[in-house]
């Protein structure tokens, strides 16, 4: 341990220490957000973990000299930061409401570094305990009055869980990389991410995945609706603001394209480029006055996307910009600037393709200043159009009410009308799918000799089953009476029909009388009136994939089904028959 002590001390006499910086990247179009910084000892002879070095320095009562370093450090080079990225900064939780802390951090002082509060994010790790809480609060308060952001690091790791979020209400949580590691094997912590997913959309929080690694873990992470994340995979910290590799950005977006493309064929939703509208646009290279002179004449213009070389880079609104202009010297220092020095970089895209449904969740887990401005729109990575939240609410509205009149009454599961347009969107494909009837057997007979009633929980029992065995997404569909209809993006439909009848076997029975069940069989009156002995109730299940066959017209695929429900309606007992 002495060894350590004179380590660190040689460290903070020769202040031996490099930033590096780590790029926290937009999991939705692959854009950087911003960077976290990070501090490496610069002196290989004086090389230790960095974690130790902390443990180390807070041991000998300098952590405050150890932390006013590091940050230093990476402040000298925030010059180098682009427009409208944010900087990461990790800051003590015991250190952030001392007074000298606080005054490091006032509008001037950041003027030096070429920053705005609004650039700088504190990440305060869970992994120390807050000495006085009080303290710590009010000093939070006061730097998200002027316009800091707030991040939990670790979150899941340290002293106050979700107690310490309760409080602080944070911009940001960071996962972390321990929940993130492996997660593409491990169903356990993709419940625990989708559920912080949740909650931050719900409160307000953007959630960050910590140490991505892998491809499939950032498929998994795209897959639950993280939208910010970094790690090694996506980026190593580096000593100057590193660009993501181009072939990353291509990665994330064809991920997250194919999950648009998943979500469109069971979505009832319109996509977004067919509400987007042309919007107003200005060249990053367009001079402030100019800009203003023009919304003065048009008071139609209530915000504006800033572009370059067709691609948005920014976006504001009248107000944000006319406050920027406003105030005693604000008109005298900006009005001759171009329009990207005082843009924010920080806006909502989104692809094309998306459904609006998803796009309305992506929009309400912006910030409250951010909650109503218009989502830009981009078609094959070029500006497309805009869409307003008016535009949104209204899609979403109709579609829901269109979908509950086209839904089974008594189940909730889509009608005729969605059940065809999802088959139609299957049939005329080349993806795998399997389109599988499922029939009651002897239900007539059944609901005539117990009643109405009893028949529609045989129905409800049904339909539970199918969506309890559902597990890949599969659509399920009520036809009508005891028919129903599952559509799967895969072709063998063998294990989940085994593990239907199975659970309606098991189930079945609870809905007879005893006697009944001992017989083997209900006695009731056939389609010509005439008293029969009837089995108790079986599932009939005809299915078709294109696994062999591929079809060219809804009449071939409706003639092959029919055959083929047919054919299993003749089987005795439970019976299923794939093709």
């Amino acid at each position: 341990m002495e060894e350590q002590f004179q380590l660190l001390e040689k460290i903070l006499e020769g202040r031996y220490i490099t930033p590096v910086y780590q790029p926290i990247v937009s999991l939705i179009d692959g854009h950087i957000y911003g960077y976290e910084a990070l501090s490496r000892i610069s002196v290989k002879e004086l090389e230790m973990n960095i974690e130790q070095m902390f443990k180390v320095a807070d041991r000998m009562d300098k952590s405050w000299e150890l932390e006013t370093l590091c940050r230093k450090k990476s402040l000298e080079h925030a010059t180098q930061l682009s427009e409208g990225k944010k900087l990461f900064l990790n800051v003590n939780s015991n250190i952030i409401y001392d007074k000298n802390f606080i005054e490091g951090f006032t509008k001037s002082s950041l003027i030096t570094y070429g920053l705005y509060s609004d650039d700088v994010i504190f990440e305060i790790t869970e992994r120390v305990a807050v000495n006085d809480m009080n303290a710590f609060l009010a000093s939070i308060n006061h730097y998200k009055s002027q316009g800091y952001g707030i991040a939990i690091d670790d979150f899941g790791v340290g002293y106050s869980g979700l107690n310490i979020i309760a409080s602080v209400k944070p911009n940001f949580i960071k996962l972390d990389m321990n929940l993130i590691r492996d997660i593409d094997k491990e169903e356990i912590k993709q419940m625990v991410c989708k559920a912080m997913v949740d909650f931050g959309a719900n409160a307000g929080i953007q959630v960050i995945a910590e140490g991505i690694e892998t491809e499939e873990e950032l498929n998994t992470l795209i897959k639950l609706n993280v939208n910010l994340g970094q790690g090694y995979f996506l980026g190593m910290p580096e000593r100057t603001f590193q660009n993501l590799a181009p072939h990353k950005i291509e990665l994330i977006k064809a991920l997250r394209a194919k999950i648009y493309a998943d979500n469109i064929k069971s979505s009832a939703y319109p996509i977004a480029g067919y509400l987007a509208r042309a919007g107003h646009t200005f060249s990053s290279d367009e001079i402030a006055e100019d800009v203003y002179e023009i919304l003065r004449h048009d008071p139609s213009i209530k915000g504006f996307t800033i572009l370059e070389n067709e691609v948005a880079i920014g976006f504001m609104t009248k107000m944000s910009f006319n406050e920027i202009l406003g105030g005693r010297y604000g008109f005298s220092l900006y009005s001759r600037k171009k329009i990207r020095k005082l843009m924010k970089g920080d806006f909502l895209r989104v692809n094309y393709n998306i459904p609006v449904d998803q796009v309305s969740g992506l929009a309400m887990q912006r910030t409250f200043e951010q909650l109503y401005d218009p989502i830009v729109v981009e078609k094959e990575g070029k500006y497309f159009g805009i869409v307003t939240i008016k535009d949104l609410l209204d899609a979403c509205t109709k579609v829901e009410v269109d979908t509950a009149m086209h839904c089974n009454p008594l189940t909730g599961l889509p009608g005729n009308l969605l059940i065809e347009k999802e088959i139609m969107s299957r049939v005329f494909q080349n993806s795998p799918y399997c389109i599988i009837y499922y029939d009651i057997d002897n239900f007539k007979a059944y609901n005539d000799a117990y009643g109405f009633q009893n028949g529609d929980m045989m129905i409800l029992l049904v339909a539970d089953i199918l969506k309890e065995c559902a597990l890949k997404n599969e659509f399920i569909g009520h036809i009508g009476g005891d028919d129903f209809i599952v559509l799967c993006d895969y072709q063998e439909g063998e294990e989940y029909c085994k593990a239907v009848i199975e659970r309606f076997i098991l189930r079945v029975t609870a809905l007879y009388r005893k006697e009944d069940l001992l017989n083997g069989y209900i006695v009731s009156k056939n389609r010509h009136g005439r008293t029969e002995n009837f089995s108790i109730a079986s599932l009939s299940i005809a299915g078709i994939s294109n696994k062999v066959k591929k079809y060219q017209s809804m009449e071939e695929f409706s003639t092959d089904i029919a055959l083929l429900k047919k054919k299993c309606k003749r089987q005795s007992g439970n019976y299923c028959e794939i093709r």
